[in-house]
């Protein structure tokens, strides 16, 4: 069993939609499945990422899904897979996330996985941040694997 003291981070809108409110929801993410393997050193197309991460073959949808991981060397530390999408005020979004938990290396300690949801302005600054728990250690396990979805609905200010 593996201890991590890590902060397992799906950053920004892992599997969302954003939608004018008048507008059918649509899927605005590139790349949202994981299926288009990136190049110089990207592990998908479309996703930025940085701290250790890679991909695994136990995937919800398709063949491929992110896989998110720690040094563990004790301290804290973050990784994670984001994409940036341009949002105006009064537009709707949905943002989620799939989280596999296994039961033969768990999240112990401080470790969480979690979907956070940034706004910034123009210049890239940081305005406001929401953070979610999609999976931590206390969250139980059934089986060999734990599907745990969370969701998150709003509109942009």
């Amino acid at each position: 069993m593996r201890h991590t003291k890590i902060l397992l981070t799906m950053v920004t809108l892992l599997a969302c939609t954003l939608a004018a409110h008048t507008a059918a929801a649509q899927c605005m993410l590139a790349n949202p499945s994981f299926e288009v393997a990136g190049s110089a050193g990207a592990v998908f197309a479309g996703w930025n990422q940085f701290g250790p991460v890679g991909f695994s073959t136990s995937a919800m949808h398709g063949f491929r899904s992110a896989r998110v991981t720690g040094p563990n060397a004790g301290g804290f530390d973050v990784a994670a897979y984001w994409q940036s999408l341009n949002c105006t005020p009064g537009r709707r979004w949905t943002a989620s996330v799939n989280v596999l938990h296994s039961t033969a290396s768990p999240l112990m300690g401080q470790s969480q996985a979690i979907l956070n949801i940034e706004w910034r302005d123009a210049g890239g600054s940081l305005i406001s941040y929401e953070s979610h728990t999609a999976a931590n250690a206390a969250t139980p396990r059934v089986g060999p694997l734990l599907q745990r979805r969370i969701g998150r609905h709003g509109q942009a200010t």
